[in-house]
């Protein structure tokens, strides 16, 4: 297990521009930008009491910013345990990726050939502010930029749901990314971004909805998940005891 590691970027109960937030909203943000910026890892343990004084709020406050996290897959909680943030889950990332793929495609489908060379504009420096965190190693600017281009895009195709829908699956992908520690959003990827962008200024938006689907698909790909740990006895000895038996004959 590793400790809880967490640096407090604001003053708690306010934001960065210094409106008032509640609490409870202020540590799951928190916690939710350093699993983003990979300061705390899968299998971290997150003391409610440890929590509670970093952010001088009360262990109540600090359980509810645990269970929303928990709700999205990112903290573990079980009874009578300390949570501890959740290891990478295949299904999980992959249910995510099969809901944004049927989203995502069918609002570049809807976009058409209507962008404006300004909105174009707008999108190629979107792609440019991801390449530029990727230099400087800001992961957690990075996924951010990233999301920001994929809701921009949703929000291109004229239907008021599709953004609303697409930005909670986004939330929840970019804890899926991050707990899989590896270069999901790579050159590659903002390559395949820019790929995107230039099908949409060609008017091709059919094959810019094809483009979009092989990079959704590429970025689950390089997703990396270790199996979860052995807890059946059973199961971890299952097959095994016979080689034991023959070396020691």
């Amino acid at each position: 297990m590793h400790d809880t590691n967490i640096t407090i970027s604001a003053p708690i109960g306010r934001d960065l521009q210094g409106q008032t937030r509640a609490p409870g909203h202020l540590v799951y943000e928190a916690l939710y930008t350093a699993i983003l910026d990979r300061r705390l890892a899968p299998s971290t343990r997150l003391s409610k009491e440890t929590l509670g004084r970093i952010f001088s709020v009360s262990t109540g406050t600090v359980q509810r910013a645990l269970s929303r996290l928990a709700e999205e897959g990112a903290v573990e909680l079980a009874p009578n345990q300390v949570a501890s943030i959740a290891r990478p889950c295949e299904r999980h990332a992959r249910e995510l990726l099969e809901a944004r793929l049927m989203i995502e495609s069918q609002a570049i489908r809807l976009i058409g050939n209507r962008l404006t060379r300004g909105q174009l504009d707008d999108l190629r420096a979107m792609v440019e502010r991801q390449r530029q965190c990727l230099a400087a190693g800001d992961h957690a600017g990075l996924i951010d930029q990233a999301n920001r281009f994929h809701l921009r895009l949703a929000e291109h195709s004229g239907n008021p749901w599709l953004p609303d829908f697409l930005a909670k699956l986004l939330r929840r992908a970019a804890l899926s990314i991050a707990l899989s520690r590896s270069r999901a959003y790579s050159e590659a990827a903002c390559d395949e971004h820019q790929a995107v962008v230039e099908a949409l200024a060609a008017g091709d938006a059919e094959r810019a909805s094809q483009l979009m689907g092989r990079h959704l698909n590429n970025l689950f790909a390089r997703l990396r998940f270790t199996p979860p740990p052995t807890e059946d006895l059973r199961a971890a000895f299952q097959g095994k005891l016979d080689s034991v038996q023959r070396r020691r004959a």
